[in-house]
């Protein structure tokens, strides 16, 4: 089977976060299939910020929920939101 590539945004709990930790403990929970190709930090509001990941995973997993639910494992995320998903 294939591949798919979701967009999916991470808000973490504080403003005060190191990205690059955080980057660390979602790429640490990943099985091996799966792949954190980009991340790009992003201003919500309030001084609070987002990463939007690009991650690559099997094909099998069809939607984002297992990627949600894997990311979910990781302390100090607020919220988890999928923008888009699609064939690579």
């Amino acid at each position: 089977m294939g591949e798919f590539v979701a967009l999916i945004d991470i808000i973490p709990e504080d403003t005060d976060v190191d990205f690059d930790s955080l980057i660390e403990d979602l790429k640490a929970v990943l099985p091996d299939s799966c792949k954190i190709e980009h991340h790009k930090i992003m201003p919500v509001a309030f001084g609070l910020k987002k990463t939007r990941l690009r991650v690559r995973y099997p094909e099998e997993w069809g939607g984002t929920d297992k990627i949600e639910e894997i990311f979910g494992e990781v302390d100090g995320i607020q919220g988890i939101e999928a923008i888009a998903f699609s064939k690579a």
